[in-house]
């Protein structure tokens, strides 16, 4: 299945006390995407909190988000990790429970080059035949991908389909939409939604999507209609909860914004901050005000 229009970096539910996942949550929160429009899922991204997964709990995520979706919305895994060797180790398992494709997340922490990059591609690439989404986030990756270099790898490695752009300088994502490599290009900052559309992105893949679905669904579809006045109405819509959930600790605001469509998202994993009560209480206080049809589907209306 290809990977197109509005694809959710699917939050990971665990339980109250953060130490397991919350299987029976994370089934009904990517039925509620499914439901809502999405076009896919990727699952055990930076908006999943795979650092703080273990191996098993990785592939166990990744085989629900399958499972649930059952061919109605195209997943794309994660599989990405600090060694080739266990990097491998997860694409095989994708590929194995049906994944549509991959993500590659390079190694972080340690500096890696660009000839790092390309063995560490080529390596995955030769043990699995799962099309390979670029992932572009140097602030977290510290690497950096220009349409050059996204050149050189799809040349290199014919799998290598898609690119996530989440630098968040918009002259480089228009310079991989306009460019001549025939990558698909997903947009991943929340706050480029509208100008990733009508500059012709094939869509975009945000924590976003884990709430707005439907509205990213509408202006995705005016974009290409060349109905920007609708697409305008939409964002300024969504605009006041998009901010409030990427001003203060991303990955706590959209489990913010999931909790307050009644799902029980648990904690954000240990070490890493929790969202502070005030920031959680705005972003449920804008949800509850907010039009329903622009937002996913609530747990509530899956019973």
């Amino acid at each position: 299945m290809e990977l197109n229009g509005i694809v959710s970096a699917v939050i990971t539910p665990f339980s109250s006390d953060g130490e397991s996942v919350n299987e029976a949550e994370l089934r009904a929160i990517v039925e509620s995407g499914v439901l809502s429009g999405l076009g896919g899922f990727v699952p055990c991204g930076g908006t999943g909190e795979f650092a703080t997964l273990s191996f098993d709990e990785r592939q166990k995520v990744t085989e629900i988000c399958i499972e649930q979706a059952a061919g109605r919305s195209a997943v794309m895994a994660q599989v990405g990790a600090c060694s080739t060797r266990e990097a491998i180790a997860h694409a095989k398992h994708a590929q194995a429970a049906g994944a549509d494709a991959m993500m590659l997340a390079t190694p972080y922490y340690e500096g890696i080059s660009f000839e790092g990059v390309r063995r560490f591609y080529h390596d995955i690439a030769a043990a699995v035949s799962l099309p390979i989404c670029i992932y572009n986030f140097p602030p977290s990756m510290g690497v950096a991908y220009d349409p050059d270099r996204v050149a050189q790898l799809m040349e290199e490695i014919p799998s290598v389909k898609y690119i996530k752009d989440s630098s968040g300088d918009f002259g480089l994502l228009n310079a991989l939409v306009t460019g001549s490599t025939g990558v698909k290009v997903f947009a991943g900052e929340d706050i480029l939604i509208v100008p990733s559309f009508t500059q012709g992105c094939a869509g975009v893949i945000n924590g976003s999507a884990n709430f707005i679905a439907p509205a990213c669904v509408k202006m995705f579809d005016a974009a290409k209609k060349g109905d920007f006045e609708t697409l305008r109405s939409v964002w300024d819509s969504v605009n006041p909860l998009v901010r409030a959930v990427i001003s203060d600790h991303y990955n706590g605001g959209v489990k913010a914004a999931v909790a307050a469509l009644g799902f029980a998202t648990g904690p954000i994993r240990k070490p890493y901050d929790e969202l502070p009560a005030e920031r959680f209480a705005l972003i449920q206080d804008i949800i509850s005000k907010m039009d329903p049809s622009l937002l996913n589907r609530t747990k509530q209306s899956l019973i």
